[in-house]
């Protein structure tokens, strides 16, 4: 099983495409008081990148992992890719809080996997997520599912353009790259039809 356009359609160029990579601050740019959680900002820890070499560095990490695993301990800088913190209500529209948001967003794009590809995984809950701003937010999100196969847990993806007031884009769903996620049916014991 690959990577599907769960929404059946050809999303728009823009979409397909990671956006760029670009520097929001500088290390030492910007007050101590606005430096985002995510950020190392201690001059003593390691490792002790320049900015050109941190922006190579993030540049590389989205590359190739397509938004989803960027190892943010790395950056004293800020960049335009973030972590979601779960815990805020920062990306949602109230009443719902971004960790509800998510989950939604996450249980219409394994719908929406499961139906394309004939499987049956199952939401368990949220592991992470990523996201950068364009016109919306383009999420990268990272969640896990009940493989009906082996009874276990495995992760799957989803990369979903979100606005408030539009419709949400589903760019890509897809179980995390080298694991093995294997579903040839519902269980593990699966009748044959005899002939």
């Amino acid at each position: 099983m690959g990577e599907v356009n769960v929404d059946g359609k050809k999303p728009t160029f823009c979409l397909i495409k990671l956006g760029p990579v670009s520097l929001s601050y500088e290390f030492g740019s910007f007050p101590k008081y606005l430096i985002p959680p995510h950020i190392r900002w201690d001059e003593k820890k390691e490792p002790k990148y320049t900015t050109r070499q941190e922006f190579f560095l993030m540049k590389r990490q989205v590359r190739k992992s397509k938004g989803f695993d960027i190892d943010f301990t790395q950056f004293r800088s800020v960049f335009n890719y973030r972590p979601v913190d779960l815990d805020c209500d920062e990306y949602a529209k109230a009443p719902e809080t971004t960790r509800e948001l998510l989950k939604r967003l996450s249980q219409k794009s394994l719908n929406k996997y499961n139906n394309e590809w004939f499987t049956e995984y199952e939401f368990l809950n949220i592991v992470k997520a990523n996201y950068y701003m364009c016109s919306g937010l383009m999420f990268f999100i990272t969640f896990e599912v009940r493989d009906p196969y082996d009874n276990l847990p495995k992760l799957f993806q989803t990369s979903v353009y979100y606005y408030y007031e539009d419709d949400d884009q589903y760019i890509l769903t897809r179980p995390k790259p080298k694991q093995n996620v294997k579903c040839v049916g519902t269980a593990q014991t699966q009748k044959r039809l005899v002939a």
